[in-house]
């Protein structure tokens, strides 16, 4: 194994962990933390700031490392000139999933620190269209768009092995 290699192996896998933490930490968060916050007989708001906090922190890291490896990983791929057409669109869709994702993020820190500056809290769902609406907002839409980001990865390892053979 060359150096080069090590430094790619090791690129991939911060680039996996940054994924696996942000991705996996928001599912922790909309499935095990958040009803497990709802149901407390006691006001948890604390708990839930605390945990944003520290979450916000690993959020930004993750972001970081994944433009970075995003970009050493993209122009390792490209370079050789050995992947096709659906490689690229496909690494395009990623990409562009992944700025969303990005955006969102932000996005939500924005939207969520003017709501406690004025102590508003979302009006409650009326509709099943309504409560849809909202289950495919917000933080859940990040969570989506996290797992959609990790098929496509799995897609293009298969589409890199295909372009090879």
């Amino acid at each position: 194994m060359s150096v080069g290699d090590v430094f790619l192996l090791v690129v991939r896998w911060l680039h996996l962990v940054s994924a696996a933490a942000w991705v996996g930490g928001s599912l922790f968060y909309l499935l095990v933390l958040r009803p497990a916050l709802r149901r407390s007989p006691e006001p948890s708001g604390w708990l839930n700031a605390a945990a944003a906090s520290e979450f916000r922190a690993l959020v930004d890291t993750s972001i970081l490392v994944l433009l970075t490896t995003g970009i050493i990983l993209t122009l390792n791929r490209l370079t050789p000139g050995v992947v096709g057409t659906p490689y690229v669109l496909t690494l395009g869709v990623k990409i562009a999933l992944s700025v969303w994702m990005f955006i969102l993020a932000l996005g939500r820190r924005r939207r969520t620190a003017l709501l406690d500056a004025y102590r508003q809290a979302p009006e409650p769902t009326t509709s099943r269209l309504q409560g849809l609406v909202r289950a495919v907002s917000g933080y859940n839409t990040i969570v989506i768009l996290g797992i959609v980001v990790f098929l496509l990865s799995d897609l293009l390892k298969v589409l890199f092995e295909i372009a090879l053979s």
